[in-house]
């Protein structure tokens, strides 16, 4: 009787134990799914996930089951790769919106096209816009996709700079049925040249918000905010002055409960001098103007948070912005994670990506994204990634050039409160290297009830793994169970990982010459 006992309590912690712990499921490696292929995760469209893949020209819809098994593959026979020049894709519960730009002779067309939770066209695309006078061949992608917090509301816009005087954005506003809802033309006064617009984002409400660079000759780019109304009506420009501080890698963020935007960025107080603090600025929608800054200086105390370093003074100078979190009571989380890279000449310290921080070159982020990506060498298009280089070639290592080393390290999570005053810092440790490629370092998130997860892998001993962490709604930062990895020769890519549920995300993964995705259950 106590032996059953026994054996049935030890069965019932096995069970318990399997119930709460963290799973993954791989999927078979498609003949087809090369190193090369451009991929998109879209994420999961009924009971089904979906993976848009275009290898060798021809662009199709992967459908996987909950077991990661391949059940469909639709081509999308609609789009010719040969002159697309851009795709992006709104998911929903049941349909995905598949917005394209393709080129014929010089002109560019923005369509919209409907598939259905089998993959299948619904209709036919529809023509939503267009632009003339685009040079043949360039492969520019001249329409840019945004969409709402909410999922209400779309805008497609462009940006024409090619009138010295005066840049002209154009907007089309779509409601969630992708049914037109506006068309609006906005000039905006250029001051010169050098004038260029950066970070795009859309409110619930469909007003359009900005960054505005302006070159200056041996400084650093002066920068405004701009509004942009949703009826195109009226354009509100505010400069953000400060004359004693170096922002570096300014990054926009909207916070619709409380409905502000919130400017955050790294500053120091001389050209490649170390940095000293974290500069806010922050916006109100309603009455259209400033409504407070705030320069936050480091202490010794916050930055010895940060990293084990004796010399404290350049604890935060790898530091990099990756996003902005909002918190119910206005208050917001700063996240950011330090990165670095070298060769076997020479290490790049921050000020070697340009005049005001690796992302802050007007001439390469025209219009609202970073192209390349977050980590700071992605400022001159290094990195390799899935979408652009084979996971063998480094560009940069012949003609001359040494192999590169890139490192991505600790996590650093950054509190204020709703006046941009420090509340607490807090640090995720880790260490993570690789040569002349750096898909297989950084790290993915989730966020969900709980509060925002932090996923990375790690090799540790000989066993690969993918080390969890949340930081909960009330800052307090937690261990996860780890997620043993049991396959040899795979590499994980981390930083591509998609949520596609509360509790789940689609992460790729290399294996020789071939990419494959798995499905990650958080429990």
């Amino acid at each position: 009787m106590k032996k059953s006992f026994l054996t049935i309590s030890l069965s019932l912690i096995l069970s318990l134990q399997f119930l709460f712990a963290q799973s993954y499921e791989i999927a078979g490696i498609e003949k087809s799914d090369k190193e090369d292929m451009q991929y998109e995760i879209l994420g999961k469209v009924g009971n089904r996930y979906w993976i848009y893949k275009n290898e060798g020209g021809i662009a199709t819809i992967a459908q996987y089951n909950d077991r990661m098994q391949l059940v469909k593959q639709n081509d999308l026979s609609f789009i010719k790769t040969t002159n697309l020049n851009g795709i992006e894709f709104i998911t929903n519960a049941n349909n995905v919106y598949v917005f394209f730009q393709f080129q014929v002779k010089a002109t560019v067309y923005a369509a919209v096209a409907e598939l259905n939770s089998d993959g299948l066209l619904v209709g036919s695309p529809r023509v939503v816009d267009s632009a003339n006078k685009i040079r043949p061949g360039t492969r520019l992608k001249v329409f840019n996709l945004l969409e709402s917090e909410d999922r209400q509301k779309m805008v497609i816009f462009s940006v024409n700079t090619t009138n010295a005087n005066a840049i002209k954005v154009r907007a089309i506003t779509l409601n969630k049925n992708i049914e037109n809802i506006n068309d609006a033309e906005i000039s905006i006064n250029a001051t010169n040249k050098k004038s260029s617009l950066s970070d795009f984002a859309l409110d619930n409400n469909g007003n359009l918000f900005c960054l505005r660079n302006v070159s200056q000759t041996g400084m650093a780019p002066a920068v405004s905010l701009l509004y942009l109304s949703a009826s195109g009506e009226e354009v509100v420009e505010s400069p953000i002055l400060n004359n004693s501080l170096l922002l570096d890698d300014i990054r926009l963020k909207i916070d619709n409960k409380v409905g502000r935007v919130i400017l955050n960025s790294y500053y120091a107080g001389s050209k490649k001098g170390n940095i000293e603090g974290l500069y806010s600025y922050v916006w109100d929608i309603s009455a259209k103007k400033e409504i407070l800054t705030n320069s936050n200086r480091f202490t010794d105390a916050v930055r010895a948070l940060v990293t084990n370093k004796r010399n404290l003074k350049d604890a935060f100078d790898m530091f990099y912005l990756d996003k902005i979190s909002t918190q119910a009571d206005g208050s917001f989380v700063v996240v950011s994670e330090a990165a670095e890279s070298y060769s076997n000449r020479t290490m790049f310290s921050r000020w070697d990506y340009f005049y005001g921080g690796p992302f802050y070159n007007p001439f390469m982020f025209n219009y609202w994204n970073r192209p390349f990506g977050f980590y700071p060498w992605t400022r001159f298009g290094w990195g390799p990634n899935p979408f652009i280089w084979n996971r063998w070639m480094n560009p940069y290592a012949s003609f001359g050039y040494p192999s590169i080393t890139y490192n991505a390290n600790n996590i650093a999570l950054l509190s204020f409160d709703i006046k941009g005053n420090l509340q607490w810092v807090k640090t995720i440790d880790k260490k993570q290297t690789d040569q002349n490629v750096d898909q297989f370092i950084g790290y993915g998130t989730i966020e969900n009830e709980t509060g925002m997860i932090f996923i990375y892998h790690q090799k540790q001993k000989g066993v690969n793994q993918l080390i969890v962490n949340t930081l909960s709604k009330d800052g307090q930062l937690i261990k996860g169970n780890s997620i043993i990895l049991n396959e040899k020769n795979y590499e994980w890519m981390p930083k591509m990982l998609k949520q596609v549920g509360e509790h789940e995300a689609i992460l790729p993964y290399q294996f020789k010459n071939k990419i494959g995705f798995a499905k990650i259950q958080l429990k």
